[in-house]
Parts: structure tokens; sequence; C-alpha cells
């Protein structure tokens, strides 16, 4: 067998190799639904749940970390300030979350940008931010859907980007408004 041909099958191992380990991530996450919060989402397993009060807005926030990323969806209920944001401009509550987001002297933004889902309009941005040395990406994205606010991030040391961009599609792509 040439040089060539054993090249050429190791290449084909990997890429073949890479492709069911992906594959096979998503079969093993868990899908949580949340009936108070109007979501559901898929996560590589059972995150931790905190219900939170502040000011007469109520939130759930789900969060987990697995050996490379952090994961975190934060879904707040305005109803007790009587908001709906499907009949009013989010504008300023988007502004308010992305410079929360940012508030780390060493977090960076990176890119802004309008993302959307089933004709619904939200915002991403992708941010690093240093943790100890180490550089870690995030991507945040907001969506106002009736009364609530949805923050939903994933985010990973930057040294890692496609291990991370993998979990990203697989994550985003599972989110679900009911």
């Amino acid at each position: 067998m040439s040089h060539k041909n054993i090249k050429l099958r190791i290449l084909s191992f990997v890429v073949l190799l890479s492709i069911c380990t992906t594959g096979f991530a998503q079969l093993d996450w868990v899908k949580i639904k949340s009936e108070k919060s109007k979501i559901s989402f898929e996560l590589p397993e059972t995150p931790n749940l905190r219900n939170q009060e502040l000011n007469g807005i109520t939130s759930e926030v789900f969060s987990h970390r697995d050996a490379a990323n952090i994961y975190g969806i934060v879904a707040s209920n305005f109803s007790g300030l009587e908001l709906d944001f499907d009949h009013s401009d989010p504008t300023e509550y988007y502004n308010q979350l992305k410079e929360g987001s940012l508030l780390s002297s060493n977090a960076r933004l990176i890119s802004e940008q309008s993302v959307s889902y089933k004709r619904m309009l939200g915002k991403e941005i992708v941010y690093t931010l240093m943790v100890e040395n180490l550089e870690y990406t995030y991507f945040k994205r907001f969506f106002f859907k009736g009364q609530f606010i949805y923050q939903i991030a994933i985010g990973g040391p930057t040294r890692m980007k496609q291990v991370l961009l993998d979990k990203k599609q697989i994550f985003f792509n599972s989110i679900q408004f009911e």
C-alpha cells in the first residue's frame, strides 16, 4: 500500500470519527422544558436551576458547565411590570443587557448582529473575557417575546473555538419558545 493511500485512509477515518462524535454528542443531550418560562432546550446534562426575583421581575436561571463549555439561559418574566415586548420596542432593554454583559474591565465586544427564530427577531453579541490569563469567547443571544426576555449564552476557551462552535450550533438549534 502506498504512502498516499495510507494518508488518505487515515484522513478518511479522522473525518468519519469527527462526524460520528459530533452526531453522538447531540444524542446524549437532555431536553429541558420549562412551562413557567415557556422555553425548551437541550444541554449535555440536566442544568442547575435557580429562581430569582428582583424588583417585581421573576427569573428562571438555568446553568451548566461541562469540561470545556459554560451554558446559561435566563428567562425573565416582566408580567409583574405589565410589559409586553410584542407591543413595545425592546431596544433600551437590549442595550442595558448588552452593557451588563460587558461590565468586566477586560471584556471586549467582537461582534453584534441581528438573529431570527421563526420570524422572531433577536440580537447576538460575541465577546471575549480574560479569566485567569485564559481568554474565553462567549456567544449570547437576546430574545424579547411577550412578557419575557430570554438571554441564552454559551462560552468556552478561545483556544478550543471549534468545540465551542460545534456545541453552540447544537445548543442554539435546540432552543424552542412555547
